[in-house]
C-alpha cells in the first residue's frame, strides 16, 4: 500500500471517528511515520490533540471531538480503542443528559475518563482520569450512547463528579435533576454516594445530599423547604410518602405529617420537569383535600421571600390535629 492510498484509507476511517485517530491506528493502517511527523509540521493539515492523539484537522475542535479524544489517550497505549474499555463520566455525561444545572455539552471544560484500576494513565491538558476499584465487577460494563461513545450511568457520572463540584448548591441541583427527570433511580444514586471512595462519602456537600435521598427529598425545592421547617423548629415530616385511604393509593404529597395529617405541596413548575408532573402535583393536592386532609400550598418564591404566614398556618394545623379521616390513613416511605 503506498502512502497516497493509505491516506486515502486514513481519510475514511477518521471520517467514521470524527477525524480523531490514535498513532497507532495511523501506523495500523499503513502511514509512515514520516508522513505522520510532515502533516504535524507547524501549520500543517493535523494536530496532536493529546499524547498519541492526532485530530486530522487543523483548528478548534469540537465538544464531541474532544470527547473522543479523552478516550482514545486514555485507552492502552498502542492498542485500538475498544468500545467500553475508557468510559466517559462526570459533568460531560450530566451535560449529554440534559441536566441543566451542568451546562451546554460544549460548555465542559474538563473530560472525566474512568479506566480499570489496574491502568496507569495520567490526567492530561482537558482530561481528568479517574480508576475503577481493581477488585472483579470494579469496572461498569458502560453504555453506549447516540454518538457511538461510551459512558458510565448517570448516578456514578454524579460520584465521579461530586469531589470536584465544590458549590454545594450545583450538586445538590444535579442530583435532584437526576432524580426528578428519571435520569437515574434514587436507590442507585445513595448507593453510588455512600458505597464509593471514603473520601468522597465523606464530603459536606455529599453528605448532605445523601441525607436528604434517605428522607425522601428528591428536588432543590423540596430541600430548600426542608432546611426552612428545621430552622423554624418544626418536626420533621415524611418526604413524599405514599399516603393510602382504607388501604387504595391517595397520594404522594411532597411532605406530610402523620400525627396530624396534614400535607405541605410545593407548587413549583421549575423543579416539576414535565407540564405532566405539575398537572400531578395540583392533582394529587385536590386529592387531599377532596379526603378532607388540610393541606398546605406554597412556591419556593414564597418559602425564600415570605415564609411567616405558611410556617404559621402548619404551626396552627399541627397544634389542632389530627385532622380530616385520620384514623384510614397510612403510608409507607417508598414510592
Amino acid at each position: 500500500m503506498t502512502a497516497m492510498t493509505a491516506l486515502e484509507a486514513v481519510r475514511l476511517l477518521g471520517a467514521d471517528h470524527q477525524h480523531i485517530l490514535t498513532r497507532a491506528q495511523l501506523i495500523e493502517h499503513g502511514v509512515p511515520s514520516g508522513t505522520i511527523a510532515h502533516r504535524l509540521r507547524p501549520g500543517g493539515p493535523w494536530q496532536r490533540v493529546l499524547p498519541r492523539v492526532i485530530c486530522l484537522q487543523s483548528g478548534r475542535l469540537s465538544p464531541h471531538q474532544r470527547l473522543r479524544a479523552a478516550l482514545s489517550y486514555a485507552a492502552p497505549k498502542g492498542e485500538r480503542p475498544k468500545p467500553g474499555s475508557v468510559l466517559l463520566t462526570g459533568l460531560s455525561v450530566l451535560a449529554d443528559a440534559g441536566l441543566p444545572s451542568a451546562g451546554h455539552p460544549a460548555d465542559v471544560e474538563v473530560v472525566d475518563v474512568l479506566i480499570p484500576g489496574s491502568r496507569r494513565v495520567a490526567s492530561r491538558d482537558f482530561v481528568r482520569v479517574h480508576r475503577a476499584p481493581s477488585r472483579v465487577g470494579g469496572m461498569p460494563a458502560g453504555v453506549e450512547r447516540d454518538d457511538g461513545l461510551w459512558s458510565v450511568g448517570v448516578a456514578r457520572a454524579l460520584a465521579d463528579a461530586a469531589p470536584f463540584l465544590t458549590g454545594g448548591r450545583q450538586f445538590r441541583a444535579l442530583c435532584a435533576e437526576a432524580v426528578q427527570g428519571r435520569h437515574c433511580e434514587r436507590a442507585d444514586l445513595l448507593a453510588r454516594l455512600v458505597g464509593g471512595p471514603a473520601a468522597t462519602a465523606a464530603l459536606p456537600h455529599v453528605q448532605h445530599v445523601a441525607d436528604e435521598l434517605t428522607c425522601g427529598v428528591y428536588s432543590i425545592a423540596e430541600a430548600e423547604a426542608r432546611d426552612l421547617l428545621r430552622r423554624c423548629g418544626l418536626p420533621e415530616p415524611l418526604w413524599n410518602p405514599v399516603l393510602l385511604l382504607d388501604g387504595r393509593f391517595l397520594a404522594v404529597p411532597d411532605a406530610f405529617w402523620p400525627q396530624a395529617c396534614v400535607a405541605l405541596e410545593i407548587d413549583s413548575r421549575a423543579w416539576q420537569l414535565r407540564p405532566a408532573d405539575y398537572e400531578r402535583t395540583l392533582t394529587r393536592g385536590n386529592r387531599l383535600q377532596a379526603a378532607r386532609l388540610p393541606v398546605v400550598r406554597a412556591t419556593p418564591h414564597q418559602l425564600r421571600a415570605d415564609a411567616g404566614p405558611v410556617i404559621r398556618e402548619l404551626r396552627t394545623l399541627l397544634a389542632t390535629g389530627p385532622h380530616g379521616p385520620y384514623h384510614r390513613i397510612t403510608w409507607t416511605r417508598s414510592r
